[in-house]
Formats: structure tokens, sequence, C-alpha cells
């Protein structure tokens, strides 16, 4: 019993027994942690108090060692669990950040190729434009000489066009011939005396409204209106009324260059004031403060102005408060107007419309002013017609003065306003053409009419001022649908994808994404990291480690891993906001851009068909009857460009039952007509028939034309390869690569047959320069520095790589080797120096060399001069010209000059500098600068 012991003998007593346990482990005695033993009796596991007996006492377990490795996989499984979880998450994200970052640079692209284009439209409609205010230059002039004029054909010019071909024809014509078209039409009259002693006609004064510009027009009218006894007041409003305020400030302005530094604006406050006219000239005064309100949109509550309006009217017993009407109707902006018209015929007080309590309350100067500004611009001009007829006489002064001042498009609603205003009226008055008919006679009438029923050459009314807001709005309109149509999940599945793919936005069709679908293509994508989210096998699979240091790599692998992860998600969420303000901005950009692709691709279209159809009948004119015009042939099919050629060739095929081939093959012919006959069949014929042909040119017969045949093959677009061997195989039978294959052989005929399949890598591009390293080592060590030419290294390296990357090359391999690509090709010689010149030199240098290489020596290559130039676009050979001059020193003006003669010299001289009608003179054509009208 352990009560019987003192407490130190109890102290010592468990010291020694600590002790003696002690030494059995420390002899290696085990203790087995494991045991499931039980305890020697019931309280042995309890804490023993001081009176506890030693025997109920035993020996406490030792604490359990914990297994390493256990602890590791435990920790392995939850971080696999947690990566399990994550990569999901990151691959859905990441999805969406992809298909957001392709697609950007993929709009971005497309944008880019759409620019591009877009300069191409703009300036081939500018040369259609300025060549058809060219020709109708020469037509005006051709209408005024001799005894009398020509109206009928004046009138077909002038009438027909809109307001910015006239503009540009009038420069022309000044240029050319020395006078404004106003000055032609006014006769010899110098200044505004011959229009205000009324020394025209009604249909000069009609020609001459639609010829001066603008400015000075409504300074003649606002003089003319106050001029003699009294103010023409209705003239005076029709003006003051229907300008904008800038419009009314340039007026001043030619108001003020025009009669002597006066200023309009005092005249015609001194014109309109005055006794009697109190109101009508506080009216007046606050209309030429020219602050008139121009915003869009509805100002103020119309129901609310309208009743001050009746109250300042109709709604008093007596008299008109007319400041009431001149402080809420003067300035407002048309829709404003037009909109208290409408309250007002609502109020519960009114009997009558607007127009008609003015009319009742008012009358004389100040209701037709008021009227003026409270009708719409529509309404009150169709009924200044409508009154002009009305009535003993006609007004034909009103009438030319009315249309006159309209643009085509203005005209066009004003008809269509007119017809439905006057619907209900009798005969001739509810039609304005029959109206017109029935008032009006001779060519003042059929003016009239065809000014009406005529569309400008372009095709439609629209002025080129409104292409810019009018794409603006399209393009924010496309914007705000894009925005509201994103649809996530089309982009998560869309970034899924792998490889090309065509220009997507999440949630809007192909139909809707794009008004020309030609630029809907597939692009590769950009995204460099790799795909998100995929199983990584070595962390989440396989057979648990056996061993600890094992584990430990794994589970810091696991944890590094999870951390990139939770990185990658952390910056993907960063990136989507970012990525999702450029896509909104990215589709705007995009479709402002392709709504003017479309317009002026609309425009040129009309254009074409328009100015084609007059040369087609020129052409005609020159080979008809015996002999050929060969002067007026070359004035009209030299300087035009390739698709202007090729669409007169459509219409005479069509019109006459002869290609132009045909006519220039018969019409071109004797001893000194040869290279003249060669370039018109280079100028005249589609490309890719002339392509064709030149390439069965370059092999038919004894020998091969390499210079040619490289020239052809290496030079062209992938599109111009395909379309010349089908158009090869459709006139041979026989394909091209058998033709090619057949006369060239070994690696420079490899070469050839690579660069024919027209695979060429096309897409501008950042080039890799570490690559192109590379590329020039091996081209180095594949015999351009010395040695026997390896051909498939040269075709790995050069027949497909983009124009980018081998300027990236020739600059690597110059600074590698101390020499430029091109001379070691050089030194190379034979036929492959001339396939890889081709090949790697910049088109249009290439042609720049070619060109002078075919002047150069004795006698000239005029059939390589023919082809380029005839082959060419017209802005290509623009650069090609400054190229030369600046690799030669001599201008290739000066070069044909002194190299080609007779009619072939003439042809290339306007082929390459009468490109701006008007500027320079056509050669061979006749000086008629100093003759003077009958």
């Amino acid at each position: 019993s352990r009560s019987g012991l003192s407490k130190g003998g109890f102290r010592a007593r468990r010291r020694k027994k600590k002790k003696a346990l002690g030494g059995r482990r420390a002899r290696g005695a085990s203790v087995d942690r494991h045991s499931t033993a039980e305890p020697l009796h019931p309280g042995a596991s309890e804490s023993m108090g001081c009176g506890a007996s030693v025997g109920d006492q035993v020996a406490e377990p030792p604490p359990q060692e914990e297994d390493p490795l256990a602890k590791l996989l435990e920790q392995i499984h939850s971080e696999q669990d947690k990566l399990r979880g994550l990569l999901p998450e990151l691959a859905e994200k990441t999805a969406e950040a992809r298909f957001l970052f392709n697609t950007n640079n993929s709009m971005k692209r497309t944008t880019n190729r759409m620019k591009r284009d877009l300069k191409k439209e703009k300036d081939f409609y500018e040369i259609l434009k300025k060549h058809t205010a060219d020709r109708d230059a020469y037509d005006l002039r051709e209408a005024s000489k001799g005894f009398g004029t020509d109206e009928s054909k004046m009138a077909s010019v002038i009438v027909t066009r809109a307001r910015e071909n006239l503009i540009l024809t009038n420069e022309i014509y000044e240029q050319r011939y020395g006078r404004t078209l106003e000055d032609q039409i006014r006769g010899e009259n110098k200044t505004l005396a011959g229009l205000l002693t009324g020394g025209l006609t009604d249909f000069g004064r009609f020609l001459w409204y639609m010829t001066v510009p603008q400015p000075k027009r409504d300074a003649f009218l606002i003089h003319k209106a106050m001029s003699g006894i009294g103010c023409s007041d209705y003239i005076l409003m029709e003006v003051l009324s229907t300008r904008t305020n800038q419009e009314l400030r340039d007026a001043a302005e030619a108001y003020a260059e025009e009669y002597e530094g006066e200023d309009m604006v005092e005249r015609i406050k001194g014109e309109t004031g005055g006794f009697g006219k109190k109101w009508y000239g506080k009216w007046v005064d606050t209309l030429v403060e020219f602050d008139r309100d121009e915003s869009v949109g509805i100002q103020g509550d119309p129901a609310e102005l309208a009743q001050q309006l009746y109250d300042a009217g109709a709604g008093k017993w007596m008299g008109c408060d007319e400041e009431v009407f001149i402080n809420i109707l003067c300035k407002a902006n048309e829709e404003t107007c037009i909109a208290i018209a409408a309250a007002y015929e609502e109020l519960e007080s009114s009997e009558r419309s607007l127009k008609e309590d003015v009319e009742k309350e008012m009358g004389g100067d100040l209701e037709f002013a008021v009227l003026a500004r409270v009708l719409p611009k529509n309404k009150f001009l169709a009924t200044r017609i409508y009154k002009a007829c009305k009535g003993w006489g006609t007004d034909e002064e009103c009438i030319g003065r009315v249309l006159g001042c309209l643009d085509k498009g203005d005209a066009a609603a004003l008809e269509a306003y007119y017809n439905e205003e006057f619907s209900e009226m009798d005969e001739p008055f509810n039609n304005l053409r029959n109206l017109l008919s029935s008032e009006l006679s001779g060519s003042f009438l059929d003016a009239l009419l065809l000014f009406l029923e005529s569309c400008p050459p372009k095709g439609h009314h629209k002025p080129e001022d409104a292409y810019e807001p009018e794409a603006d709005v399209a393009a924010a309109e496309f914007k705000a649908k894009a925005e509201e149509s994103y649809c996530k999940e089309h982009a998560k599945e869309r970034g899924q994808r792998h490889g090309k793919q065509k220009v997507s936005l999440a949630g809007l069709n192909k139909e809707e994404m794009f008004l020309l679908q030609e630029y809907r293509k597939a692009l590769p994508p950009r995204w460099k990291r790799p795909f998100a989210g995929e199983h990584p096998a070595d962390l989440l699979d396989g057979d648990d480690p056996s061993e600890v240091e094992a584990a430990e790599q794994l589970l810091s692998a696991l944890r590094e891993k999870i951390e990139g992860v939770e990185g990658d998600i952390a910056k993907v969420e960063d990136d989507i906001p970012q990525y999702v303000e450029v896509y909104k901005e990215r589709v705007e950009v995009m479709r402002r851009h392709e709504h003017l692709l479309r317009q002026f691709k609309g425009d040129t279209g009309s254009l074409l068909d328009f100015s084609a159809s007059r040369d087609a009948d020129l052409v005609r004119e020159a080979v008809a009857g015996w002999g050929t015009d060969e002067d007026k042939l070359i004035r009209t099919l030299c300087k035009l460009q390739k698709p202007m050629v090729l669409r007169v060739d459509a219409i005479y095929q069509d019109r006459y039952g002869k290609s132009l081939r045909e006519v220039t093959d018969d019409e071109l012919s004797g001893f000194f007509e040869g290279s003249f006959k060669y370039f018109m069949k280079c100028l005249v014929t589609p490309d890719d028939e002339l392509d064709a042909e030149l390439l069965v040119e370059s092999m038919k017969g004894w020998g091969t034309d390499d210079q040619m045949l490289c020239e052809i093959i290496c030079t062209r677009t992938n599109d111009e390869l395909h379309a010349a061997c089908a158009a090869f195989e459709a006139s041979q039978g026989k394909t091209a690569f058998d033709w090619v294959d057949g006369d060239t052989s070994g690696g420079y005929g490899a070469f050839l047959l690579e660069c024919l399949k027209g695979e060429r890598q096309e897409e501008e591009d950042e080039p890799d320069e570490q690559e192109a390293k590379e590329q020039a080592q091996k081209l180095h060590e594949a015999g351009i520095g010395g040695g026997d030419i390896n051909a498939e290294v040269l075709i790995e390296v050069l027949a497909n790589e983009s124009e980018c990357q081998i300027r990236a090359i020739q600059e690597a391999y110059e600074a590698a080797y101390g020499v430029a690509l091109l001379e070691a090709i050089d030194a190379v010689g034979g036929d492959w120096a001339k396939a890889l010149k081709a090949r790697i030199t910049n088109r249009l240098t290439y042609f720049a060399t070619t060109l002078h290489e075919a002047f150069s020596g004795l006698g000239t290559d005029e059939n390589a001069v023919s082809r380029i130039l005839g082959r060419t676009p017209h802005a290509d050979m623009m650069e090609v010209a400054a190229r030369y001059e600046e690799m030669h020193g001599v201008s290739l003006r000066d070069a044909i000059d002194s190299e080609t003669s007779g009619n072939f010299k003439k042809a290339l001289l306007t082929m390459l500098f009468a490109e701006k009608p008007g500027e320079d003179a056509d050669p061979g054509a006749e000086d008629e600068g100093g003759e003077e009208e009958g």
C-alpha cells in the first residue's frame, strides 16, 4: 500500500522506477505504441492523487510519432483537390480572354485592310470625279462655241450634276479656258450688273444659280432684294430663313467683297426698318444676328410655347403681341417650330392652325417672315412655287430661283413633299412636273424637268460632306448593338477553338457582323499563351509517391502550380475588362471604316459606269469611218485607269459588238505602229489574260525569255497568279505548270514552280528578327555566299516568304556578311539571279530597274516598257516613276521622251502624266486655251 510511505519516500521510489524504465529503453527495450492491451485495472489510466496506492499506478503510454510520409500525402491530396477546382475556372476565364484578345487583333487587322482599301476607293473616286469633270468642262466649252449656245448640251451637263461635281468642273474650266462657268453663262459681263438689269433669260439665270458659289449667289440675291425702289422682302426672307448661320456669315463676307466693302447686315437693317415696319424690322434685326438655334432635337415644352403664342395672338381680345412671336419663333430650330405648330393645333382653345392664325392676326411683311420660320422648309418653298404659278401670269424668276438654289437631293425632297402636300388640288397643281410643264416652255422647262428627273453620276443625291457624320452614327449604333448582344457563353466557346478563325462578334450572326462579307476572312490567332486549364497529368494522375523526398517534391510542384494558376486567374480577371473596352472601341472603328468603304465602293461603281459609257462612244468616234484618229484614241483611253479601260471595253462590246483589243488590233497597223499597238494590247487586255499571254510569249518558240518569265511569276500576287493560271489553261488547253516545267529545269525550275503556286505570305506583319538571322545564314551556306546552290533551301526560305520578312533577311544578311544580299545574288549569276532578284526585290523597285535596263544600251526594249507601263496600276506607276528618278538621276518622263517616239511616245506620256484632268495638257491634243467663243 502506497499509503504507508512518506511523501519523500514516494518521490524517491518514483524516480528510481523512471530511471529503471529509462535504462531499459536505453538498452533497446521497445514499447509498442500501437498496443491495445488493457490497463492493469480500471483506474490505471487516471492520474493518481497523493493517497493512491502504489499498486494502482501504471506507466503512461509514450506520445505517438506521426508518419511524415502519411502527412505529406494528406497535404498532396488536399492541394490536388484545390488544383482540380481552379483549373476549370482558369480555363473558362481564359477562353473568354482569348476570344477577346484574338477578336480584337483580328478586328485591328481587318480594319487596317479596310483602311487600305478605303484609301484606294477614295483615290479611285477622286480620279473618276476628275475624269467626269474634265469631260464636262470640254462639253461645256463645245456648247459655247460658234454663234449662239447649244442650250441642250449645256443643260445636260449642269443640271444633271451634284454641286460638288460642278465645283470641280468650274475649277478645271477656269484653269483650262481662263474663265469661270458663271462668266461663261453670263457671256462677257464680268460684274453682276448684267443680272441686275435682267440681261439673262430665265434659262440662263437658272443655270447661273446652279454654277455660282453659294456665298456669292446669296449675296447677289440679298443685294437684288434691296435694289431699286423698296425692298423685295420675299426674296430676303427666302434667303434669311432657309440658310444656316454659317451660310449667312459667308454671304455677308461675299457681299462686302462684291459690293465695295458695304456691310450687308447694316444694309438689311436700313431697308427693313422705318415707318410702319416696327415689328418686321425687329424680326429681321433678330435674324441677322446669325445665331439661330441649330441644335438637334426639340427645345423647351412645345405645348407651353404654343399656348404662349395663342395667348399673344388669337387669344387676345384685340391686337397681337408680336414680341412674343419674335422671342419664341425667330431663333428656334426647325424641329422646335414644327413641334410648336403641331402642339398649337392640339390646344383646346385654338380653332385654327398656327399658320392660319398668323395669316389672320398679322398680314404684310411680318406675316410672310413669320411663316417662313413656322413652316418646314419644304412646305415653305413648295408654297412659293405654288403661288408663283397661281393666278394670272407665272413668276418664272421665282421658280428658277427656288429650284436653282437647291442641291439635287434637296430638290428631290421638295418635289416629293409638293406632290404629297398638294395631291388634293386640281390638275396640274397636284403634281410639280405637270405644273411646270403647264406654265413654262422651251429650254427653261427642259432644264427644270431634267434637273428634277436626273440623278448625279455617282448614283444618288447624298452630298459628300454627309458621309463622315453618317458613318459616325452607324458606327455608334453598331457599337451599342454589339455591346448589348455580347454573349459570354459564345465568347468562351469560340475562345476554346484552335487554329484560324473568321472574325466573330459574340452574340451577332455573320450577316450582322459585316456590311461587306468579303472582310469576314479566317485569320491566324495572335494569343501566344498556352491553352489554360489543360490537365497536368504529372501532378494529378499516377500513384502516390512512396518516398518522403518524392512526396515533398510533388507537394512543392503542386503549390507552385496552384500559385501560378491563381496568378493567371487574377491576371485574366484584370485583362478581361480592358479587352472588353478595346473590343467595343474596335467594333466601332471597324464599322465606321466599313460603312465609308461601302459608300465609296457604290459611288465608284456608278461613276465608273457613267464615265465608261461616254468613253465608249468617244472610242467609237475615233475609229469610225475612214482611218483612225489615233490622237483621240490616245486621249480617250491612255489616261484611264485599268478598271476604267476594262469597263469601257465591256460597254463597247455590248454596244458595238467588238472588244477594245479587237479594235486596236484592227485599227493600229503599219510599220511604225508595232510598239504602239503592243502597248495598247497591254493597256486594254484584262490582267489575267495578259499575264497568260505574256507567259506564253516568254516560253514560245526557240529558247525561253527567262527575264520575262521570272518577272511574271515572281512579281505577281497570289490572286493574280491563280487568275493567270486559269486563263492560261483556258486559252492553251494545258496548265501553266506543265509549260514552265517543260521549259525550265533543275532547282531554278523548281523555284519558279513553287512561286507559281501562289502561296506567298502576303499579310504584312512584324518580321521575326531572330528567324531572319537564321534564314540569312541558311542562304549563305546554300550557295549565295559561294559554292553549289542548294535549291531546297532557297525554295524553303525565299519562295513563299512575306515581303516584310524578306526585308529583315536582307538586313540580317548584310549585317552578318558585309555585303548586300542582292549583290551576293548578282554574283551567283544566270537564271538563278534573275529569279531570286525578281522575288526578293520590292516589286515597284524591280519595275524601275527593269525600265532602266530597257532604256539602256543600243535600242530600247519597247515590249518590256509596254508590259510594265500598260500592266501596272497607275498609282503604282507614279511610285515607280519617283523611284526611277531617285535611283538613276533622270526622270522617267525624260527617259521616255528621249528613247521613244511617235504615237508610242504620246501614249506613254499620256498614260503617266495626264492623270489630273485640267492640270496637264494632253500630248497630241489641240491647244484650245486661246480660242474665243463666237
